[in-house]
């Protein structure tokens, strides 16, 4: 939810944020904003974790880099920066984050932008994009059983377990945790044999095949 503020945004507006375990009072021309392509192919309205997360925890690790936030829309990236920080530093990551395909923003879209920021509302910090890539994978399970639905009658008891199974799996899968003994990533057999029979089985492969990103079947099938 964004925060309407009738001036700029100005260095003398203060927000504290969690950071490390402690807290700081961070002012707005310590943070940087930068418009990002890192919406989820699979789930449009959110922003992809699994694609995030690296590039949040590297900007971390860069000089005078405090913290590193993404928006839920996957569109924008906020930097907080140390009180040491520089302005060499923050021109370096600047065209660093240009292979990335990110461009900084000023004026009154960063600080539009800085105000969302500060309203602590749908940003999310380093391995807190986990909490999108599990929403992802409980959207491509839900569309994975309606395209077998549209081919198969599955009682209701075996459609929601069976989008329950599949979304456990993804979400071990896009936050890269074992899924299966040994840390072998489990087959659709694994998951699904339990609420579909062999005839069943074969229709969720073809759904599978068809890929995670939503398609114009998929919109008639709601």
């Amino acid at each position: 939810m964004k925060t309407h503020v009738p001036v700029l945004v100005s260095a003398l507006l203060y927000v504290p944020l969690a950071t490390a375990g402690n807290a700081a009072t961070v002012t707005a021309d310590r943070i940087s904003i930068f418009k990002v392509p890192l919406v989820c192919p699979a789930a449009p309205q959110i922003g992809c974790g699994s694609a995030s997360k690296p590039l949040l925890l590297d900007l971390e690790k860069q000089p005078g880099v405090l913290e590193a936030w993404l928006n839920r829309a996957g569109t924008r990236i906020a930097i907080v920066w140390k009180p040491d920080s520089d302005a060499t530093m923050r021109r370096n990551l600047a065209t660093d984050l240009q292979e990335d395909r990110a461009t900084e923003l000023d004026g009154k879209l960063r600080d539009e932008t800085v105000a969302d920021f500060l309203s602590g509302k749908g940003w999310y910090r380093g391995a807190e994009v986990d909490r999108l890539s599990e929403e992802e994978a409980g959207v491509i399970a839900a569309r994975w059983v309606r395209r077998v639905q549209t081919k198969a009658t599955l009682p209701k008891d075996k459609a929601d377990g069976l989008e329950a199974a599949l979304t456990s799996a993804l979400r071990k899968k896009l936050t890269s945790k074992e899924e299966g003994p040994n840390g072998k990533e489990l087959s659709v057999e694994d998951v699904a044999a339990k609420y579909l029979d062999p005839a069943q089985l074969k229709i969720l492969k073809k759904a599978i095949d068809k890929g995670v990103r939503p398609l114009p079947e998929d919109e008639r099938a709601n």
